[in-house]
């Protein structure tokens, strides 16, 4: 955010009013980083009235330090939940209750893919070494390595109701592997540089930027059952509200898809083209959007309307994910995390 010096005299808590460049005065109490962030707002983004407001506003609950800058969180809810994120060779843990660092799960050479818990185990894959670790989700102990030849691919993890699903090559082989027997039971291939795997809607979706597609496998035959087409450079997908909604990065839109149609059937327009990475979540009832110099991006979700209601620019961008009454949104440049209550983000008003 760029500093306007000499635009504001600032004495402790107090700020002095000055004329503004538009000529208006501003109110006494307003302080220089809000002037300032008026002064910079970006040209790109939704320009509804209201709707874009400098993520500087919002106050973080907590900030937990991450030297490895995390591209992907994952929320464990047993018990009082932790916050799992990857650093070089282990996996940090941050218990929710007091937002204070546990003991971090160790000799995970390289942790990629992120985690899911499944079958009464969390699933780390560990791309150092190119195995898959299955852990007691308690004690955090390992019951399990499974060889894989994983490699550093992109959101490479999935459970369905009877199986772990892991992508382990460049060439973009998806392994399925039996929980019963800790063994890998078959394979499949999927074009290069697909990643952002997801089960949900008794499918398996993955993102597909080269080829502006979604494919949706059906896990009962482990064959592509649909290509989707979506908009230009899919970068992240995530499922809520009985459909899949997909981060389209060219346009700076995201794509719903209906499962039962396999058609997209709405695109919201978030007023960031060009965009080549970012990720979403879901919770409390909206779709939150994280993006570079757009930290956090609330849409609304209902069926008369589905739109930005909420857009926070600044610094940041990185991971995101939700647990009870929780927003963790990484931010890639600083090399933290910050945990935002979601009644406040709603609570933060455009000046």
């Amino acid at each position: 955010m760029r500093v306007f010096v000499g635009l504001i005299a600032i004495f402790g808590s107090v700020a002095f009013c000055q004329p503004a460049p538009d000529g208006k005065a501003v109110s006494k109490g307003k302080t220089a980083a809000v002037v300032a962030a008026k002064l910079s707002a970006p040209k790109q983004g939704v320009k509804t009235p209201g709707v874009q407001i400098p993520f500087a506003q919002i106050k973080a609950e907590a900030t937990l330090a991450t030297p490895d800058k995390p591209t992907w969180l994952y929320f464990a809810a047993q018990g009082p939940g932790a916050l799992y994120a990857p650093a070089v060779d282990k996996v940090l843990k941050f218990e929710a209750k007091g937002n204070t660092a546990a003991d971090p799960i160790p000799a995970v050479k390289k942790p990629c893919g992120g985690i899911v818990n499944a079958f009464t185990s969390l699933w780390v894959p560990s791309c150092g070494d190119g195995t898959l670790l299955r852990l007691d989700p308690r004690s955090l102990k390992v019951k399990a390595t499974i060889t894989t030849g994983a490699l550093d691919t992109r959101g490479s993890i999935a459970a369905s109701s009877d199986s772990i699903w892991l992508m382990t090559d460049s060439k973009q082989t998806i392994v399925r592997i039996d929980p019963d027997q800790d063994l890998v039971v078959g394979e499949m291939r999927v074009p290069s540089g697909c990643h952002s795997m997801t089960f949900a809607e008794n499918a398996l979706w993955l993102v597909c930027p080269e080829q502006n597609k979604i494919l949706k496998i059906n896990p009962a035959t482990n064959l592509v059952d649909k290509r989707i087409d979506v908009g230009a450079k899919p970068v992240a997908l995530v499922s809520g509200q009985a459909a899949i909604w997909v981060l389209c990065g060219k346009e700076g839109k995201i794509d719903r898809i209906d499962p039962k149609t396999d058609k997209v059937t709405k695109s919201i327009d978030l007023g960031v083209p060009g965009a080549d990475s970012g990720a979403m979540a879901f919770g409390e009832g909206f779709l939150w959007v994280t993006m570079n110099g757009f930290p956090l991006t609330r849409v609304e979700l209902t069926d008369e309307k589905e739109k930005v209601a909420q857009q926070f620019w600044g610094e940041g961008g990185g991971g995101i994910l939700t647990s009870a009454g929780a927003i963790w949104l990484s931010n890639l440049n600083n090399g933290t995390v910050s945990r935002i209550d979601p009644k406040l983000v709603l609570a933060t008003l455009a000046e």
